[in-house]
């Protein structure tokens, strides 16, 4: 996609702004995070090619080792040996030198292959009510090894596109209710659970009860809002990145840009991140099978969900968690996931449109002239292609 390597080249630009001061005064190089931002951009593109040109059919096959392997990951995270610790969570396995990769991003990536593989080939048991408590362990079980990290960001965000997942693959209502209503409730309870959750909630309800402690993160952010005005500072001309705002060039990197592009920028990339999602919907409304449907469904809400949530903690619309931008934060495994689901998000549109185009072909080859008798599609399968909608779609097969 286009938008996607727009977002892509001004991540770049925007880690450099963000990282050269601290870079400079901590590695004496003001490029470090330019460079080894750049190089898993390079690595992305090449992950994002490969995954564009595999059927994506071939992933059921793998789908439930590659979870599996994700959750050895998460629980690796865990050993106090092999974890690597930061800002106060251990979310990282060190590879080699310095060199981390990050599980709970690998496991998003996972759950969504799994999860559309699972609830395409249980159509029967989804309607019959069958499947909502093994969804719920699958989900539950992986999202709190998350949490446990801990981080809580990333696994609202699991939950969130698990959900939606549910409810485009079929299930009633009244499941999609209950099993929403259970992981609300567990979400809430994590958030008013003594310790440092409770004191975010806090704070975000009124931070300027305490303005240099649990407020400061959202103080920081409007501050950046202000500052870049509609017009902004200026590329690189960017005050708050200097000592105020909480990692500039991860998980703030959107009020820095806001600060130093205005209002304008900050809107092209709502608008950019609009058009991926619009995007990513239309390619699953025109999926050749229900098991593509529900791989764009999850893949374009995985990203979706954890756009909105990063910018949602900057504008102060929901309290503050560590969550990065997708294609625009600094991080070599966020940046290596995300590109890598939108080729295999490009590759199940570019399914759709071959079978679309195929179709179309055999419909004009009959002609008007052409006297043959018409041989109906059964009626599920004509109402999907009348109706042309996403619920119609996954009702196909």
């Amino acid at each position: 996609m286009a938008t996607t390597s727009v977002c892509l080249a001004l991540g770049i630009l925007m880690v450099y702004s963000a990282s050269g001061a601290r870079a400079f005064d901590a590695l004496d190089n003001p490029q470090y995070f330019l460079l080894q931002q750049s190089a898993w951009g390079l690595i992305g593109l090449a992950g994002m090619a490969i995954a564009a040109r595999v059927d994506y059919h071939r992933y059921r096959r793998i789908a439930a080792p590659l979870l599996g392997v994700a959750v050895v990951l998460l629980l690796l995270v865990l050993v106090p040996a092999l974890g690597v610790s930061g800002g106060g969570a251990t979310r990282w396995l060190r590879v080699f030198g310095p060199i981390a990769l990050q599980p709970a991003e690998f496991a998003k990536l996972a759950l969504v292959l799994y999860l559309a593989a699972w609830l395409a080939s249980k159509r029967p048991e989804l309607q019959g009510g069958k499947l909502m408590l093994p969804f719920l362990l699958i989900v539950g079980g992986t999202a709190g090894l998350v949490v446990i990290e801990p981080d809580l960001g990333t696994a609202i965000v699991l939950v969130g596109f698990a959900l939606l997942l549910y409810f485009a693959a079929g299930a009633r209502l009244i499941e999609f209710g209950a099993v929403g209503a259970l992981m609300a409730v567990g979400a809430l309870a994590l958030a008013l659970a003594p310790g440092y959750r409770s004191g975010r909630l806090l704070a975000f309800l009124d931070p300027w009860t305490d303005p240099n402690g649990k407020g400061f993160h959202t103080l920081q952010a409007l501050y950046s809002l202000a500052l870049g005005g509609i017009f902004g500072e200026g590329l690189g001309a960017g005050r708050e990145k200097f000592g105020y705002l909480p990692a500039p060039y991860t998980d703030s990197i959107y009020a820095v840009l806001a600060d130093e592009l205005g209002l304008i920028g900050a809107l092209a990339v709502v608008f950019l991140f609009g058009a991926i999602v619009l995007q990513g919907l239309r390619i699953a409304r025109r999926a050749p099978d229900s098991h593509g449907a529900l791989l764009a469904v999850g893949i374009t809400a995985s990203l979706g969900l954890q756009a909105w949530i990063n910018m949602a903690v900057v504008a102060a619309l929901v309290p503050v968690t560590g969550i990065t931008l997708p294609f625009i934060s600094y991080g070599g495994s966020s940046l290596l996931v995300s590109l890598t689901s939108v080729g295999i998000l490009l590759n199940v549109g570019r399914q759709g449109s071959l079978e679309k185009r195929i179709g179309g072909n055999q419909s004009h080859a009959r002609g008007r002239g052409d006297r043959r008798s018409y041989e109906p599609a059964p009626r599920g399968e004509r109402r999907a292609r009348r109706a042309g909608s996403l619920s119609f779609r996954l009702r196909r097969r």
